[in-house]
């Protein structure tokens, strides 16, 4: 063979292991969009369409999102919007495997209700554990979230699993044993909100994970009460109340038996929004669905022990930290935030005995992104109570726990209200603890003012404040409960006599707004809804 033809027959030989090395299946994982259908015995098979980071981490860093569709969807369906679109606007696209699941149809379906059952349970948990052996993924960072049918699926298909996913995301649709073909008609015939209607009554759906065991994933051996929502996955959960394709009871039926066993939730109800405008229309839509993927961005599984690398990372942040030159720390600082959970908060405290200021604000910013359990909240409210703390240290700290609160962690929302009522404190940090409040009380006005009462309660108490300032700021958070209009002819200004009749009209519109959403005296918050006596002090 002449040099040349050595030469050609070298580079054509190159260039087909190139092409081998980046071809599905071979020497490397494929990355960027692709579909496939990966199969498996007993003729099962799951397709599913992914988006992979182009460059692949060395360690497994990347979090992974798995969704299923709605019915009638496909594995396309929840790849770009929302997961993409909202990771994007996150900035934390690159951080991420997502992979959207087929159901396999009415093949081999028994209940026949429609897209996801029983049926594609093993294909998907077989697909996540493909996910998982072919990509850098950190097992600490995984989620599924679905839509409508893929609503039911994830809060079906989380119970036998609940070791391997942090979070649990589900718009417009929750399981109910209550929806069969028997009690519903069957796919395609059954229409749920008109059943519901047709009766007259409102119904309260059953839910079927009550009778589950979740102490197996507790700790053995414990000298304290322990609550299941340090362990166990967290829930998002989004509904419209003009759903007319799936009923918004089956959600807050859901969501009331998440609270009663002591799992933590978030669900934002949205007032006036139909089925597929949980993902499109107003800015509210927006602003919940960018809630959405900033808290699965910063949520880890509780279960999952740390690594052996992760373990020696936090053991030199919790015992170095605090000596350590400023950029070292602050690059340790971003390792923590990675790590993340309680394990993470806890090593990241010591970063407060660090003499350099901007390691301590580092070490408080970072909660922005990043939730760090009971032991980091805690610090973060004796900092705020703390003068001899820097400005910027104790206005994050105010912030991160509202970041906190607004996701539902009840330590942080007990901290926030309890310490904005105290009228030691200076009015900067009162008004930095009103607005963090706010954040929460945004949410709620959309739709569920039930879940999170307090805040309401104790914006209502702040009309009484000593401060004059403090109770007119937390009026003017107040009133956007009430399309902005409501005053019930309250002054901030005025005496405490002048105020009396005002406060208590404000206490009985907060009564109203805040039962339960599966009480029959649940009220909405348009003033247009809100009886005739309250309605009419609105306009003064």
């Amino acid at each position: 063979m002449t040099v040349r033809k050595f030469y050609v027959h070298m580079l054509v030989t190159l260039l087909l292991v190139g092409l081998i090395s980046t071809s599905y299946g071979e020497e490397g994982p494929r990355t960027g969009i692709f579909i496939y259908t990966l199969k498996f015995g007993n003729g099962k098979a799951m397709k599913f369409k992914a988006q992979v980071p182009k460059k692949l981490p060395k360690e497994k860093t990347l979090g992974l999102i798995l969704a299923f569709h709605p019915h009638g969807g496909n594995e396309s369906s929840m790849v770009n919007w929302p997961s993409k679109t909202f990771l994007e606007r996150q900035k934390v696209l690159d951080d991420y495997v997502i992979i959207g699941l087929k159901s396999r149809g009415p093949k081999g379906y028994k209940e026949h209700l429609g897209d996801w059952e029983i049926a594609d349970h093993e294909p998907s948990y077989q697909t996540f554990q493909w996910a998982m052996k072919t990509y850098p993924i950190d097992s600490r960072r995984v989620h599924i979230i679905g839509w409508s049918r893929g609503g039911f699926m994830a809060t079906r298909f989380i119970w036998n699993n609940l070791k391997h996913f942090a979070t649990v995301t589900a718009f417009a649709g929750a399981h109910s044993p209550d929806w069969t073909s028997k009690s519903l008609g069957g796919y395609p015939n059954q229409d749920w909100v008109k059943l519901k209607q047709s009766k007259g009554t409102r119904i309260d759906y059953s839910v079927d994970f009550s009778k589950k065991s979740l102490t197996e994933y507790l700790p053995k051996s414990r000298d304290r009460k322990v609550n299941l929502s340090e362990y166990l996955p967290e829930f998002y959960h989004v509904h419209g109340d003009r759903d007319y394709v799936i009923d918004v009871n089956l959600t807050r039926s859901f969501t009331r038996e998440l609270g009663k066993i002591g799992l933590r939730f978030i669900y934002r109800e949205l007032d006036g929004v139909n089925h597929a405008g949980v993902f499109q229309g107003k800015p509210v839509n927006f602003a919940v669905n960018d809630d959405v993927f900033a808290w699965i961005n910063a949520t880890r599984n509780k279960i999952l022990p740390l690594n052996e690398t992760d373990r020696k990372t936090l053991a030199t942040i919790e015992k170095n930290i605090s000596t350590m030159a400023s950029t070292q720390a602050i690059a340790l600082i971003k390792e923590a935030s990675r790590i993340g959970g309680h394990q993470g908060g806890k090593a990241l405290i010591k970063a407060f005995d660090s003499k350099f200021v901007d390691v301590r604000v580092a070490a408080v910013t970072s909660g922005y992104t990043t939730s760090y359990g009971p032991a980091f909240i805690a610090k973060l409210g004796e900092l705020i109570r703390d003068p001899k703390r820097e400005k910027d240290v104790r206005f994050n700290a105010c912030h991160v726990l509202g970041t906190y609160a607004k996701w539902r962690q009840l330590d942080a929302q007990k901290i926030l209200t309890d310490t904005v009522l105290d009228p030691s404190l200076s009015q900067y940090i009162r008004f930095q603890l009103i607005t963090a409040i706010s954040r929460s009380y945004e949410f709620m006005v959309a739709g569920n003012m039930y879940d999170d009462r307090k805040i309401i309660q104790t914006l209502v108490k702040l009309l009484d404040d000593p401060n004059v300032g403090v109770r007119g700021y937390a009026h003017m958070v107040l009133k956007k409960g009430t399309n902005g209009i409501g005053k019930f002819g309250y002054n901030a200004s005025h005496n405490k006599s002048e105020r009396q009749a005002p406060v208590s009209l404000w206490n009985k519109w907060a009564a109203q707004i805040t039962v339960p959403l599966l009480s029959d005296n649940f009220v909405k918050k348009r003033s247009s809804e809100i009886p005739g006596a309250l309605r009419d002090g609105l306009q003064k």
